[in-house]
């Protein structure tokens, strides 16, 4: 039986390893944080209503149905430390660190509810993300710092804390490697534009989708309550050379969009301004948008980047400035929130893990994919490799695996 390791647990992740497993092989999936998902487990369903396709829950169900596979191993925390190339495929040496958490946790909460320390330091999976395991951070737990709390473990029901977990050093021989490490978002802030991190009421297009999925609905950092007034900035931190990276991340436009809609949905009054330089929605008809927004009253387009924003006055409201089509024509907008949508960049695509495989970036940054490199049985898949939503993703690797499986029906 074939045996393969996947590095990184998204949506790219995720459908090559089931893709694997469906085909007959045994897979290795290895991903650094908390649970499965990627990026997509921070992100919101946008189906109040209706499905609005933006993938959410693909992501999950994937997760969901890997986790059920017999023939998949699947190592959370954990990151590969080294790869060697054997005579008939690779070695890896994975470091899994430890959950403190065993197996037996059913996700109550209740170690969550006395844990004394400010901002907890035992966590829920991230987001939607999967299994639905609970761990603890070493660093912030007083039981590793003083030897005096227990709270945690003497409220377990189902006596899941483990403070003799220990980080494990594993060694796994494979034929072949899919590296599917995924994105990261631009952070907004980085741009020094637009107040991010000077005013509460700015955020990110990430910060609002992780509020949506918490609170299942949108509030204001500074005060807690429902925003009326809405404004979203596309294109922060994507195509320009100072302030980001100078492509076009290609999704961020159909999430925006939808947002949007989610809000609308959430509350018919809300008054929202979509500001941006093209709208690219990848593939449903920019038309659709476009309709919608013109038959809800409170919802205006606006094709113009803002020159900047800054805080109004003790309310925390925003004044966004913008040109209109000439550079005489300035105008300002108060809001009482402002999300940035923000590009990507691809992660791992140059790490020293890509290296020893002989994964080479193009000029962007890119992971690239070569018919050379596959022949050497590194498979590299998703958004590391180019910017893509999560349809594209889970398509691009089944292609990527169907490749695969044809090299092993072709023999040597």
């Amino acid at each position: 039986m074939t045996q393969v390791l996947v590095i990184g647990g998204g949506p790219a992740g995720l459908t090559a390893a089931k893709s694997l497993v469906d085909s007959g092989a045994e897979v290795v999936l290895v991903e650094k944080s908390d649970s499965l998902g990627g990026m997509a487990r921070n992100w919101t369903c946008k189906g109040l209503v209706e499905c609005r396709n933006c993938g959410v829950c693909f992501a999950v169900d994937q997760a969901e149905g890997i986790l059920r596979e017999p023939s998949a191993e699947i190592l959370l925390l954990s990151e590969v430390a080294s790869a060697h190339r054997t005579e008939d495929g690779f070695s890896f040496k994975i470091k899994t660190s430890p959950r403190y958490v065993t197996d037996d946790c059913i996700g109550c909460g209740k170690c969550v509810a006395v844990c004394p320390v400010e901002g907890k330091a035992i966590f829920p999976p991230t987001g939607t993300g999967r299994p639905q395991q609970y761990w603890i951070d070493r660093i912030k737990c007083l039981h590793f710092k003083k030897r005096k709390c227990n709270a945690c473990a003497e409220v377990c029901p189902t006596k899941a804390i483990d403070y003799d977990d220990r980080a494990k050093s594993i060694s796994r021989k494979v034929q072949s490697v899919v590296l599917a490490t995924g994105i990261d978002a631009i952070e907004a802030c980085e741009t020094n534009r637009f107040g991010c991190g000077r005013y509460a009421n700015v955020i990110s297009s990430v910060d609002a989708e992780k509020i949506l999925n918490e609170k299942g609905r949108l509030l204001r950092p500074s005060d807690g309550r429902p925003p009326k007034k809405i404004a979203v900035v596309q294109c922060v931190g994507s195509r320009s050379v100072e302030f980001g990276v100078e492509y076009c991340s290609k999704f961020c436009c159909k999430y925006a969009t939808k947002i949007c809609q989610l809000l609308l949905d959430i509350d018919a009054e809300i008054n929202l301004d979509f500001y941006f330089m093209d709208l690219r929605t990848l593939y449903e008809p920019q038309d659709e948008f476009k309709l919608w927004a013109k038959a809800k009253k409170t919802v205006r387009l606006v094709r113009s980047m803002p020159a900047d924003i800054y805080e109004k006055d003790d309310s925390k409201n925003l004044l966004v400035r913008v040109a209109g089509e000439t550079d005489s024509d300035i105008s300002e907008t108060e809001y009482d929130l402002v999300i940035l949508s923000v590009g990507m960049r691809p992660s791992g695509a140059s790490s020293e893990l890509a290296r020893s495989l002989g994964v080479g970036t193009d000029e962007m940054g890119f992971a690239m994919v070569s018919k050379e490199i596959e022949a050497s049985g590194v498979y590299v898949c998703g958004a590391v490799t180019q910017p893509m939503d999560i349809e594209e993703a889970a398509v691009r690797a089944v292609a990527t695996v169907s490749r695969m499986n044809k090299k092993k029906e072709a023999g040597p």
